[in-house]
C-alpha cells in the first residue's frame, strides 16, 4: 500500500499490513491539549482513528471528524485534514494533509442535514413605490410572497395580514 520508503519518514507506525497502515497521531486543542489516537488507513481508502485520550475511552473506529469534534474541534468538517496530525521522523508533527497517509481516501464525510431556511424578500408597490417586507417563515409566507412576486400590479393592501 505504501513503500518502506513513504513509511519510513514517519515516527510511530505501530503496523504494516496489506489491508491498512496504522499510525500514532493526534489532534491538537488550544485549550484541552493534545489527543492521541491510532490512525488506520485502509487500502480501500477507508480512515478510522481509535482515540486514546483516557485509559477507558470508549471512542473506536471513529472518523476524522467524529476523532477531531471528540478533540473539542468544531470546525472539523471542514478543516480535519489540518487538525489531525501524526509524527514526522524528526519528532515533528504534520498535518495529514501534508503526507501521503491520504493518497487513497476517497472517502467523503456528509454534513447532517440542516433546515432549510428562508431569507425576508421584498417585493415593491406599483401603487406607492415602496419596499414592502416578507418574512419566508412558513410555506404559507412563501407562498404570498411568490405570488406577489408574479403580480406586476401588486399593492401593499395586497398584504396579508396587512403586515
Amino acid at each position: 500500500m505504501f513503500s518502506q520508503e513513504e513509511l519510513s519518514s514517519f515516527l510511530g507506525v505501530l503496523r504494516n499490513t496489506e489491508e491498512f497502515v496504522e499510525i500514532d497521531c493526534g489532534c491538537t486543542n488550544a485549550r484541552y491539549g493534545d489527543t492521541p489516537g491510532k490512525l488506520r488507513a485502509y487500502v480501500d481508502g477507508k480512515l478510522e482513528i481509535d482515540c486514546n485520550c483516557r485509559e477507558d475511552c470508549p471512542r473506536v473506529n471513529l472518523s476524522p471528524v467524529e476523532f477531531a469534534k471528540h478533540a473539542g474541534k468544531t470546525n472539523a468538517h471542514n478543516n480535519w485534514k489540518s487538525q489531525i496530525w501524526v509524527f514526522g521522523h524528526d519528532g515533528q508533527k504534520i498535518a495529514l494533509w501534508r503526507t501521503c497517509l491520504l493518497k487513497h481516501h476517497t472517502q467523503t464525510f456528509q454534513r447532517p442535514l440542516r433546515q432549510v431556511i428562508h431569507r425576508d424578500e421584498f417585493v415593491r408597490c406599483s401603487q406607492c413605490n415602496k419596499e414592502r417586507r416578507f418574512s419566508l417563515r412558513s410555506k404559507e409566507a412563501c407562498r404570498f410572497y411568490h405570488d406577489a412576486l408574479l403580480n406586476n400590479n401588486w399593492k401593499c393592501s395586497n398584504m396579508p395580514n396587512n403586515s
